[in-house]
This record gives C-alpha cells, sequence and structure tokens, in this order.
C-alpha cells in the first residue's frame, strides 16, 4: 500500500514523522514495529491519525479534497455537486466528523513508554521528618495572551520554560528527603475540550492555536517535574488537583503518572475522583481542594467531618488551595487555609476583569511533628533571570508605561 508523501507535512510530532517516513518508504508495519520498540498496531494507527488530521486540514485528495485551509484554522466541511440516478442535480453536504475527546489524548501520548527503574538514581540517605511540598499553583498550560492586550505575551512555550525553570530550582534546593509532594492545584491546562472551552461552564478561553499541543507540554512538564522530585527523594508524592478549567485532564494526567512510573515503585500517585483529597504527615495533616467548589470555611468543616480520625489525632492542619491565583491566608477554627500563588500571568478575560495577583512557584517544607517549618519562594522574576543566564532570548515583558504628554 503506497502512502502519499506529502502527508509529511500533517506530521504533528518527530514520532509521527518517523513512522510515516518509514511508511513512505514501503516498509510493513510490523517491520517498524520491530525496528521502533512500539506495539505491532501502532504504525498502523499513526498513518491513520495523520491521514484524519490531514483531511481536518482540508487535503484529502482519494476523496476529492485538495484545498489546505489557513494556518490556525479546521476544515468544518465540504460542499460537493453530483447528480442522482434519475440525473436530477443535488447537492451533497457534508461536516468533517467530530474527534472523540480521548482520541486526542491518545494521540498526544502515543510512543510513551514506561521509566525503567534502573535510570532513576537513588538519592542518599535522607532526612525522614521533613516533607518537602511544592506548591504548582494554576499554570495554565495553553493559555495564549497578547503583551498589547494584558501586558504580556504567554503561550504553550513559554510556560514549559518557566515552569520547569522554577520547578528545577525549587526542588534543587530542598533538602534530600525521604519524600517529597508535588501538589498541582489544579488548572494545570486552560482548557479541556477540542472547543477551547471549560468542560463545566462551557467557558471560550483564549487557547494557543492546537489542543494536542497543550497535551504533549502538559505531559513534559509533568515528567520532568516528577523525575526533577527523584533527584532528591526516595519517595515522590505526586496529586494532580481537579481544576475547574481542566478537571478531565487533571483525571487521566494522574492515571498516566501512575502508569509510567510504576515500575518504579517510586512515585505514588493520589487518587483524584473526588475534588478533596486529604494527606496525612504524622502530626501534620494536609487537605487540598482547587477551590471553585467550596470555601475555606465549608473546607474546614468538611476536613473535619469526613476525616475526623486524622482531625483528631494531628496538632498542625493546613488546607491547600488555588483558583483565585493570588495569595490568600486564612486562620481557621483548628486548621490553616492558604491559596498559592502562580506563575503564568493573567489572559485577557482576568485583565479586563481587573484581577492581578504576584507570580510565583513555592516550596514549603513541612515536618511530620511540626507542621510549617520554612518555605523558598520562587518569583516570576528570578525565574527569568535564570532562563535568561542560559537562553538570553527568552522573553520578558516590558514595564507597562503610560502615554506620556
Amino acid at each position: 500500500m503506497s502512502v502519499d508523501p506529502k502527508l509529511l507535512d500533517y506530521c504533528n510530532t518527530d514520532h509521527q514523522r518517523q513512522i510515516m517516513q518509514r511508511l513512505i518508504a514501503g516498509d510493513s508495519g510490523a517491520e517498524i514495529a520491530r525496528d521502533m520498540g512500539v506495539h505491532r498496531t501502532l504504525p498502523d494507527k499513526v498513518r491513520r491519525r495523520v491521514l484524519e488530521y490531514a483531511a481536518r486540514q482540508g487535503y484529502a485528495p482519494e476523496a476529492g479534497i485538495d484545498h489546505p485551509v489557513a494556518e490556525g484554522f479546521e476544515l468544518r466541511g465540504y460542499s460537493h455537486f453530483t447528480k442522482t440516478a434519475a440525473g436530477e442535480p443535488i447537492w451533497l453536504k457534508t461536516r468533517a466528523a467530530e474527534r472523540a475527546y480521548w482520541q486526542g489524548i491518545q494521540g498526544a501520548i502515543d510512543g510513551v513508554q514506561p521509566v525503567d527503574a534502573a535510570i532513576l538514581a537513588i538519592p542518599p540517605e535522607p532526612q525522614s521528618d521533613i516533607i518537602p511540598w511544592l506548591q504548582i499553583g494554576d499554570a495554565h498550560i495553553g493559555m495564549l495572551a497578547s503583551e498589547e492586550e494584558t501586558g504580556a505575551n504567554f503561550d504553550i512555550s513559554i510556560a514549559e520554560r518557566e515552569i520547569c525553570a522554577a520547578a528545577a530550582a525549587l526542588i534543587d534546593a530542598a533538602p534530600a528527603c525521604e519524600r517529597l509532594v508535588i501538589n498541582d492545584l489544579g488548572d494545570g491546562t486552560h482548557y479541556e475540550t477540542f472547543k477551547a472551552e471549560t468542560e463545566a461552564s462551557g467557558h471560550r478561553v483564549d487557547q494557543d492555536t492546537r489542543y494536542w499541543k497543550m497535551v504533549q507540554a502538559y505531559i513534559r512538564i509533568t515528567r520532568f517535574i516528577v523525575e526533577r522530585a527523584l533527584t532528591k527523594a526516595r519517595t515522590v508524592d505526586y496529586i494532580a488537583n481537579q481544576g475547574n478549567h481542566s478537571r478531565s485532564n487533571d483525571i487521566w494526567i494522574a492515571a498516566l503518572i501512575g502508569a509510567l512510573y510504576e515500575a518504579t515503585g517510586r512515585v505514588n500517585v493520589l487518587r483524584n475522583e473526588s475534588p478533596f483529597i486529604a494527606y496525612r504527615m504524622g502530626r501534620t495533616f494536609v487537605m487540598v481542594h482547587h477551590g471553585d467548589k467550596a470555601k475555606p470555611e465549608a473546607c474546614a468543616k468538611l476536613m473535619s467531618d469526613d476525616y475526623a480520625v486524622d482531625w483528631g489525632e494531628t496538632v498542625f492542619r493546613y488546607i491547600d488551595g488555588g483558583h483565585v491565583h493570588h495569595s490568600q491566608r486564612k486562620e481557621l477554627p483548628g486548621c490553616l487555609f492558604e491559596s498559592w500563588n502562580n506563575l503564568a500571568p493573567r489572559d485577557k478575560y482576568a485583565h479586563d476583569g481587573g484581577w492581578r495577583s504576584k507570580q510565583c512557584m513555592t516550596l514549603v517544607l513541612r515536618s511530620r511533628n511540626y507542621g510549617e517549618t520554612a518555605r523558598i519562594v520562587m518569583p516570576i522574576e528570578r525565574v527569568r533571570d535564570l532562563i535568561r543566564a542560559k537562553q538570553p532570548d527568552h522573553y520578558v515583558p516590558p514595564a507597562m508605561r503610560a502615554f506620556a504628554a
């Protein structure tokens, strides 16, 4: 079966391109699978996925469609003039098939293989009392912002550089430890449907062009942080909170990370079917919730009701939240609530609504016996300086200035 060489223009990843090049050269799917160490059905799945994507972009010559649409757009359908068997003229109007949500996710994770435990070095004998918590506020990977509208540009590439740089610096600054918690506070992605909407409210957002690009970046960033944490801790506990922008993505990223690192025995993924996730460490008790479902006072009541035994046996109790992007610290009866800042700048919706907050990521050192003992804050200004030391062309927004008469 011959494969159209022009389909290389519609490969979205290097992995797809490698497989398509082999198919175009005439290699069989079995040969490709054997040489690349992938499942025998993957080459054909990649071929069909590339064909589908090309058709959505207006290229399907076998169906008489050869008029690619402009970058950033997608074919919604086409009309074809023909005649019936009786010779009557008719127009056939077709609509591009809606692709299942999970197909997009599958396309993004094709080729991702489980991590080999042998390549992950185990840190030296650590201290067991301190468990660092990396607090990743709403990352909003996939958001698009324009400097002219909001004061700062933002896209997937900027997000990836800044999140990874901040997380790496904070993890490197942590003490060698028995455990480390990666606390993704929700809204890791900016949206969760191909329509660039939040699923629950249907809120339309400004997105960086492609769903699959966002998903691939989310996976790369999460893997980078997990593997960086494994250089400092013998066990990493990963929490993916359900966010109102990213709820369905938060479910599958937790499942994916669990599958990828299961063989290592060193990554524990907390279950996130509930939007309230509880974590007990000696006399210290933490509950995390994105913040879109319940207010701080309601979270405190829920924490004491649902986890009454843990509440009664602990002295230091914390509720970690996100959602609002700015720091809130409220001492409630029996516990301390805190919402954590994020690194991402504001989008147009937040800018026009007048919402402002400091951009930073934080590492909190929590003791099993004494609760929080210290924290390290990584402001966005330092993150950019760290990046620009190695990549001088990294984007830094200019200061906003008033018109001068």
